[in-house]
């Protein structure tokens, strides 16, 4: 017996200190800055403010809709150790300073999922509740909506892609791919209850955004591909001035792949602009104490951000694209 006790306080210690050595490499972040950039014209009607990860806030003044809109951002700690909820005090503090900044009154037509990981999907179906906005997404995403007791009526599955029309803005969803990584695949086929783990919430199908609005003519103007995938030809036939191209876990990755990504989602588009996205450590938050707070990258257990953008810049420079990395509460005008 007494060596029982003695074997499982060995084993308990060195869970503990595995535990806590996971904890520290997860808050462990390369050292990284953006550099402030010039103020941009805002007397344009077409907008976009960025939110970390690849949640995003889009107006016209007239009508407004998200990029999953995940807001809850636990701590790491949180994430590796617990169930996962809605942090829904958080989650509506970081809308109120989004419509403030917007200059918009607080009503949503519509909410956008990338896939059905949590760092994509946990929120938007609150936030559908909350401004009676209609949800657009895989039947993973459903199955999280169900969840959280979505009324039907809000959710529109879109298995093979389709288009969300919100207000004037016309956003098609077009099948992608995640980026390959130890979290990619699965299926949500029951409906997932709060609380839940972080591996409970699994891919589904991922997508990719084409954005079209009248004032901006009647072409599409922007492609959103949250995550660091594709689908081979995924974009033929699509221009697009501009990019906001997701890098999570690309620096992981090897060179030829960095490459084709951007061939698919940049050169094929023949797009001018590109703004990174998805690079961010998402278990930091948004606001502190209703400050703003600067993103950090992912930790290097993850990523390796600043090799990704050495690349990137390698390739931008070369086909002569404009790139630049979105920091939190960036607007972009178009």
């Amino acid at each position: 017996m007494r060596l029982l006790r003695i074997s499982l306080t060995v084993l308990t210690c060195t869970v503990l200190i595995a535990v806590g050595a996971l904890v520290f490499l997860l808050q462990t972040h390369p050292d990284f800055s953006i550099t402030e950039r010039p103020a941009q014209p805002t007397d344009k009607a077409v907008r976009m403010l960025f939110l970390g990860t690849s949640s995003m806030a889009w107006t016209d003044g007239q009508s407004t809709w998200l990029v999953d809109g995940f807001f809850s951002r636990q701590p790491v700690g949180e994430v590796l150790l617990s169930r996962l909820n809605v942090e829904e005090g958080r989650v509506l503090e970081v809308l109120d300073e989004v419509f403030r900044r917007l200059e918009i009154p607080a009503a949503l037509s519509g909410i956008v999922v990338a896939h059905s990981h949590y760092d994509h999907a946990l929120d938007a179906p609150f936030l559908a509740m909350q401004f009676g906005a209609r949800l657009y997404g895989s039947q993973s995403t459903w199955q999280i909506a169900q969840g959280q007791n979505l009324p039907a009526m809000q959710m529109e599955v879109m298995q093979k892609g389709g288009v969300a029309s919100l207000g004037q803005f016309e956003v098609k969803l077009v099948l992608s791919a995640h980026a390959p990584t130890g979290f990619t695949g699965g299926f949500n086929t029951q409906p997932l209850r709060l609380p839940a783990r972080a591996l409970s919430f699994k891919e589904g199908l991922s997508y990719s955004f084409v954005v079209s609005h009248p004032a901006l003519g009647p072409a599409p103007f922007a492609l959103i591909q949250p995550s660091a995938g594709f689908l081979p030809g995924q974009n033929k036939g699509l221009t697009v001035n501009t990019v906001f191209l997701g890098t999570g876990g690309l620096g992981k990755l090897d060179e030829q792949y960095m490459a084709d990504y951007w061939q698919e989602m940049v050169v094929s588009t023949k797009a001018k602009k590109v703004y990174l996205i998805h690079w961010d450590d998402f278990t930091q938050p948004l606001l502190a104490q209703g400050k703003p707070v600067a993103l950090k990258p992912m930790p290097r257990l993850l990523d390796d951000f600043p090799r990704s953008l050495e690349l990137l810049k390698m390739f931008s420079k070369r086909d002569e694209v404009d790139l630049q990395v979105l920091n939190a509460w960036e607007m972009i005008y178009f």
